[in-house]
């Protein structure tokens, strides 16, 4: 059987959470704009009708929507005055003890197979258990 081995950084990490949270709000703000406009029977909300607002394709609309493509925070912006929201971004400490450097060499097994999986993703788990978790390798590259 093959095997590899996955290493990812905190600062990585950390990034990619976050970009993974904010791609998870503007699904959710599309999705409720979709649906506010069907019950009050307004114009319908396509990713055509955000990408012409946006000035690009409806193909990179899709790409940046569905978590496939880098966005940016000009990006994110312009996306939600497309729909008729705007963003909030909101800074906080990080708790005492989360912020800890993980060694990957140390915690986590050199190999990675179906025996010694969930050694390695306990090693990369946050002290949030109920933190929602990617559910397919392609999430979790975005996540």
């Amino acid at each position: 059987m093959d095997s590899f081995e996955i290493e990812i950084d905190e600062k990585s990490r950390a990034g990619a959470e976050f970009m993974a949270r904010v791609v998870d709000e503007i699904r959710r703000a599309v999705a409720d704009e979709k649906a506010r406009r069907k019950q009050n029977l307004q114009e319908k909300l396509t990713q055509q009708s955000i990408a012409e607002k946006v000035g690009t394709s409806r193909a990179v609309i899709n790409r940046q929507i569905g978590g496939l493509e880098n966005l940016t925070a000009r990006r994110i912006g312009e996306i939600l005055w497309a729909i008729g929201w705007e963003p909030h971004f909101e800074a906080r400490p990080i708790p005492e003890g989360d912020n800890q450097i993980i060694a990957p060499a140390a915690h986590a097994p050199a190999a990675f197979d179906s025996d010694n999986q969930k050694n390695w993703a306990s090693a990369l788990d946050s002290p949030n258990k109920d933190e929602k978790k990617p559910s397919s390798a392609r999430e979790a590259a975005y996540a």
